[in-house]
């Protein structure tokens, strides 16, 4: 029998408040469309651009407020206009870093907004010269839609030979500061450094997301609480039954496994991993960065299930001030790798104490994760 049953109700209500946090929007750029709606696009939500939990309303107070209930003690988060190509930067139009929640900072915070990406003056491509577009969008018959499809070409291609090739997520943001959303990999100038100091020479090809279909499509699973996810089957069947045939016949690669790879982070990441798993005949190789396996638990289920017939390389990273659940997450498959047969040989897991959820980390780990997979 309970003997405080409002003690008990209190304590129960305090809870819930505290963790709530209210974020409210002190200043907007003037050319802000009035009638765009603000999302904060977050680690919360898989970085979703478009998740309507997650928009702003107008309060009594005439500005714009979002209260969510959080259950960590910390987060990331951007603010955009529901998608990428209009998410916030600095005065200058350049990409910002995330935004940090921490617990410290209380349950309600005002901030600012300084600008738009597309309301910015147009930005320089920072791509170099070995980065083109695929002439024309590649068909998803798998999914009914279309995608574009940007691919970098060692210094030496022209010499005749064939090469590895590196298939990667997220496309957008791999080459060009002009059209990433959250900074760039400079997975160009890696590669042709490597290339300059090793003789290491590959192709990339780089598939652009699909912007508010990213979850869906980079996720086999369905995430209940997001109403994400799902899609990821097909989109593996398009990168496999689609655009490594595409590639295979109009460029001088090479077919096999062992010099095929395929890499990504978060989502990309968690996409890298099923790929890997599901079709070890087609990718040798993968480096899957800070993945997103808290999308959905059936990630382990698949790992536990993996029957390892063939040598794969695979490189697991995240950071550690990606918070503890991605550590514990990476840290727990590489132990389930490792149980179904990887040794050191064949699996790198790093945690990075300065590692974060963003591409300045991804990219500083790139070269490394091309050293450990292609034996450099």
């Amino acid at each position: 029998m309970l003997r405080f049953p409002f003690l008990l109700l209190f304590v129960c209500l305090s809870q819930a408040i505290l963790a709530q946090v209210t974020i409210t929007i002190d200043f907007l750029p003037a050319k802000t469309p009035i009638k765009d709606t603000i999302f904060m696009t977050s680690s919360l939500n898989g970085w979703n651009p478009h998740d309507n939990p997650y928009a702003f309303k107008l309060a009594s107070n005439g500005k714009l407020s979002l209260t969510i209930n959080n259950t960590v003690d910390s987060f990331e988060y951007k603010l955009c206009r529901g998608n990428w190509n209009e998410v916030e930067v600095d005065l200058t139009g350049q990409d910002l870093k995330n935004r940090n929640y921490t617990s410290r900072l209380g349950n309600r915070l005002e901030i600012k907004v300084l600008g738009w990406r597309d309301l910015s003056p147009k930005r320089k491509s920072t791509a170099t010269k070995g980065v083109s577009f695929v002439p024309t969008s590649i068909e998803m018959p798998q999914l009914n839609r279309k995608r574009t499809i940007r691919m970098y070409f060692p210094p030496n291609y022209s010499s005749g030979k064939r090469f590895p090739v590196i298939y990667m997520h997220d496309g957008q943001n791999l080459f060009d500061s002009a059209t990433s959303f959250s900074g760039e990999w400079k997975v160009d100038e890696i590669l042709d450094s490597l290339y300059k100091y090793h003789n290491f020479s590959c192709i990339v090809v780089g598939v652009y997301n699909g912007e508010n279909q990213r979850l869906n499509e980079l996720s086999p699973w369905h995430n209940d609480s997001l109403n994400a996810g799902g899609d990821g089957d097909k989109y593996a069947k398009f990168i496999v039954k689609t655009l490594k045939p595409f590639i295979d016949s109009h460029y001088r690669t090479l077919i096999d496994r062992e010099n095929t790879a395929i890499m990504g982070s978060s989502m990309g990441g968690l996409m890298s991993l099923y790929l890997a798993l599901q079709y070890p005949d087609v990718f040798g190789k993968a480096a899957i960065f800070s993945p997103s396996l808290w999308f959905s638990p059936k990630a382990f289920e698949m790992i536990q299930k993996y029957n390892l017939k063939k040598t794969q390389k695979i490189y697991l990273i995240s950071g550690a001030k990606e918070g503890e659940q991605t550590v514990y997450n990476t840290l727990k498959a590489d132990s389930l790798l490792k149980r179904i047969g990887f040794d050191e040989n064949y699996l790198k897991c790093k945690i990075s104490k300065d590692g974060e959820h963003n591409e300045w980390f991804w990219s500083r780990e790139f070269g490394d994760a091309i050293r450990y997979l292609f034996n450099l």
